[in-house]
């Protein structure tokens, strides 16, 4: 698939502070940039200020795209909250899922990442760019963002009056995955969650990722430094806490970018989990979007306690 993470330059502005993970308390505005009704759904654009402040005020506020099917009028649905891959100009992928979830009637509110689209530092920048930086403290700094973006982002999907708060699942590719692990480790709202080309264990995917690794080598970074920073960022971090946490993982055998230890990582840090595995790797697994849409859909709704469909499902991943 697209890349998750792409080398970008890192911002002479202060870092923000490590700090917790807790989500802030307090009172915040959410505003509605636009309402898009369709035949099978209606897609409203939100607007809320980013729990942390980067270096660029552009990226301090947090876009989420509300997309609730028609006839979930009156009663209260269950929902997912989809993190995007990071680095890319479109969400072509993340369409698939997310119009297969809505049109089996789950809401489903996708989040535009620090950085990316509407976030951009500069509208020259490309979408996602400047996210994994130069240094470790900046990279860390900027992935808490993510974090923290994610945890308001639920409550306000939690407060929605289409939304059932006891049914809310995490779904994320790529980066996506990876924020959105830490963000299940740390946050008990969700109940359930699903990781598409995840990892655990960033320190080590940084440096011997296949798109992450030349760049950290030629920036100089070093382990020890990556791990500092990394500390308690890493849903490994996690492990006995996450201990009965349901999670739904796929991976692709032949992916570099997301190197098999790191997949298995995550696998680690989640017992109670399911991985599958797929043939293929990072970017040429793309072609699994003809079935794997419907497949994570349905498991989903199943987790969720949703209305089942009528759909056969595939068995073409397997645990191997």
């Amino acid at each position: 698939m697209r890349a998750a993470l792409l080398a970008g330059w890192c911002a002479s502005a202060a870092l923000a502070a490590p700090g917790t993970l807790d989500a802030p308390a307090g009172k915040f505005a959410v505003d509605v940039a636009s309402v898009k009704p369709g035949p099978e759904w209606t897609e409203t654009v939100l607007r809320f200020p980013s729990p942390v402040r980067s270096p660029w005020p552009r990226n301090d506020t947090v876009w989420a795209h509300l997309i609730v099917p028609k006839g979930v009028e009156g009663r209260r649905s269950a929902a997912v909250l989809v993190l995007p891959v990071m680095a890319a100009p479109n969400v072509w992928i993340e369409t698939r899922f997310v119009h297969r979830f809505v049109r089996d009637g789950l809401v489903v509110m996708w989040l535009e990442m620090p950085t990316q689209f509407h976030r951009r530092p500069d509208p020259s920048e490309p979408s996602g760019q400047v996210f994994l930086a130069r240094t470790p403290q900046r990279l860390a700094a900027n992935f808490r963002q993510s974090v923290l973006d994610a945890r308001r982002a639920l409550g306000v999907l939690s407060a929605r009056p289409e939304v059932d708060p006891a049914r809310i699942a995490v779904f994320g590719i790529s980066l996506g995955a990876i924020v959105g692990s830490l963000v299940y480790s740390v946050d008990p709202r969700p109940r359930f969650a699903a990781f598409l080309l995840g990892g655990a264990d960033m320190p080590t995917l940084v440096l011997n990722g296949s798109l992450t690794g030349p760049f950290a080598r030629k920036m100089g970074v070093k382990a020890d430094e990556l791990r500092r920073a990394w500390v308690g960022l890493d849903a490994l971090d996690y492990r006995a806490a996450n201990a009965g946490r349901p999670a739904l993982l796929l991976n692709a055998r032949s992916d570099t970018v997301i190197p098999r230890a790191n997949a298995l990582a995550l696998a680690a840090a989640f017992p109670a989990a399911r991985q599958h595995w797929v043939p293929f790797g990072h970017y040429t697994s793309i072609i699994h979007l003809l079935w794997l849409p419907r497949w994570v859909s349905a498991r989903l709704r199943a987790a969720l306690g949703a209305p089942s469909s009528s759909v056969s499902i595939s068995k073409r991943a397997d645990r191997k």
